[in-house]
């Protein structure tokens, strides 16, 4: 944006003043401002989002929240424009109806706003489903490298540890959220870093597993929610209140089907059964086990299924024995023998992905520090999940790509991978961009203001120039900026990073990126260093002025269980 396009503002008496009326710049000044506000809140969310665990569902919630704040401030651009373009109009003496002016700003704003919200859409998309099978599958085991480093499981060299041997507390600022958000999409698309995220591919995923979960904690607690499944059934059990109508609705069945035979034998219906025949009919009926009442009539099914759910409920209540899930067992065992019933076990190991054989008790200690449960179920669990999610991480390049077996994961890959530092970029040109045009707004009428109490040449030059000392604001802080460093930067692992992306190309598709390894790690660089500054801002911006909006992503907390039962 330059000066020209944005004003060519009137001079009068050697001031410059702003071509829009007065009423006009403070609607374009409040509605950038109000703009500003919810794209920094929206870029501290972001941040969020990329330090914490998140959803294919978040992810596509917060690109289409970033695409809907890029698409707002290319309309804003569009209508300082043609405001501008309006009054310089009317000063040619070519006046437009008000209806005419408003009309078409607004349709021009709209126009603007859909095409580039189209326009980042067909990006994203473009990059998604032209991504090749190995950037997919990079994307997925960069996750899984970028979850480790988040959780302390993984650690890069030269980056201070915290005081649980982890760098948690680095990835959990806003310059290490910051690196995170750009550090999978240059994992994932340059060759050199491909046989990294391989090798460490299986503890990745034990460790991704564990986190999404809640740790020991977390299955500690599903646990707890399966073992009070199985006492609910053991209740039902003990006490005679097992839910047998599936099985009476089989007897049932059979009956009447038996019972509808033997009259057909006789040349009978149901319905046509002669009325000095009922006697008879009782008789035979009570003969085949079902005790139908003295008032029953052939037809009335209803009274028929009553009397047989009533003998299956005796006959129930009479066995010693019981059928649980299928399973023939004894009846009234006590918890401890019931629960240790392979019938139970089973049942436990499929709803808590168990390797078979592996016994699951009825209680364990909470004075071990979860120990024992941890040695004996959540590392079999771990195993037992690795085992069924490795084979889809080391699938053939061939299975991501359209058509394949993991298409459609590998495509949420890409996506989560990609969007993080493309709605960073634009979020950030945007806020730029907006604060140049705010600072400009507000320079040109104040200056103004001064020079008509009292001239000064400094004052003068903001005047005539307003652009300079915005551009220069920023400019500024960009440089400073990219030459500053912090624990990240100055870090071997960062050194390691920068070397092997010098020369490198971004291969997202067959094409690459038109940006190189080393221009991006530049852009990580100056965002970095710089979110440690404005991501307090933003964050209190969020959190005060829109309320604490959370722009379609909630952070996920994993409840902790308050003791054994």
């Amino acid at each position: 944006m330059t000066e020209q396009v944005v004003g060519n503002s009137e001079v009068r008496d050697g001031i410059k003043r702003s071509p829009l009326p007065a009423w006009q710049n403070w609607l374009v000044m409040g509605i950038t401002l109000t703009y500003l506000i919810c794209e920094l809140a929206f870029n501290s969310r972001l941040l969020d989002l990329v330090g914490t665990i998140s959803t294919a569902e978040e992810v596509h919630n917060m690109e289409r929240y970033g695409r809907t704040l890029t698409a707002i401030a290319a309309a804003l651009l569009v209508l300082q424009f043609a405001l501008v373009g309006i009054a310089r109009l009317k000063r040619k003496n070519v006046s437009l109806s008000t209806r005419a002016s408003v009309s078409g700003v607004l349709c021009l704003c709209l126009l603007t706003g859909a095409v580039t919200w189209h326009a980042v859409e067909w990006f994203i998309e473009r990059q998604v489903s032209n991504s090749t099978g190995a950037f997919r599958q990079m994307s997925l085991l960069a996750q899984l490298y970028q979850q480790s480093l988040i959780d302390g499981h993984q650690t890069l060299e030269g980056i201070p540890l915290d005081s649980h041997g982890g760098q948690a507390q680095t990835w959990s600022s806003p310059s290490g959220k910051a690196f995170l958000a750009m550090l999978p999409i240059l994992l994932s698309s340059v060759d050199r870093y491909h046989e990294l995220l391989k090798s460490g591919a299986e503890q990745n995923l034990r460790d991704s597993i564990s986190a999404r979960e809640g740790g020991v904690l977390g299955f500690y607690k599903a646990w707890i929610q399966a073992r009070e499944a199985v006492h609910k059934q053991y209740v039902a059990y003990y006490n005679d209140e097992m839910d047998i109508s599936e099985t009476a609705r089989r007897e049932q069945e059979k009956a009447w089907q038996r019972y509808e035979r033997s009259l057909r034998a006789k040349g009978l219906r149901t319905w046509n059964v002669p009325r000095r025949y009922y006697a008879s009919v009782r008789s035979n009926v009570r003969a085949q086990g079902v005790p139908v009442a003295n008032n029953w009539s052939p037809s009335d099914r209803a009274g028929f299924d009553a009397a047989v759910a009533k003998t299956v409920r005796q006959q129930y209540l009479a066995q010693r024995t019981v059928v649980f899930n299928g399973v023939t067992i004894p009846k009234r065992l006590d918890w401890g023998v019931f629960f240790r019933q392979e019938v139970v076990q089973k049942s436990l190991r499929e709803k808590l992905l168990l390797p078979a054989g592996t016994p699951v008790r009825e209680a364990y200690p909470l004075n071990d520090g979860l120990k024992l449960f941890a040695l004996e179920l959540h590392a079999a669990h771990l195993n037992e999940a690795v085992k069924e999610q490795l084979p889809t991480l080391r699938a053939s390049l061939q299975s991501y790509s359209m058509g394949g077996k993991n298409e459609k994961q590998g495509e949420d890959a890409a996506l989560a991978v990609i969007v993080p530092p493309v709605a960073l970029i634009f979020s950030l040109i945007g806020a730029l961009t907006h604060l140049a045009k705010l600072l400009y707004l507000i320079l040109v009428p104040l200056t103004a203001a001064l020079l008509s109490r009292k001239s000064s040449r400094a004052v003068r030059v903001l005047n005539h120039h307003p652009l300079v000392f915005p551009v220069a604001l920023i400019s500024g802080l960009l440089v400073m900026f990219s030459c500053m460093n912090n624990s990240i930067t100055v870090s071997p692992a960062y050194q390691d990073l920068k070397n092997a992306l010098q020369g490198a190309n971004i291969t997202i598709t067959d094409e690459p990126l038109f940006l190189r390894g080393e221009s991006l790690l530049r852009i990580v660089h100056a965002v970095s260093i710089g979110q440690s500054y404005s991501y307090p801002m933003n964050q209190y911006l969020r959190e005060t002025a829109l309320g604490g909006f959370d722009f379609g992503y909630s952070t996920h907390e994993n409840a902790i269980p308050s003791g054994n039962k």
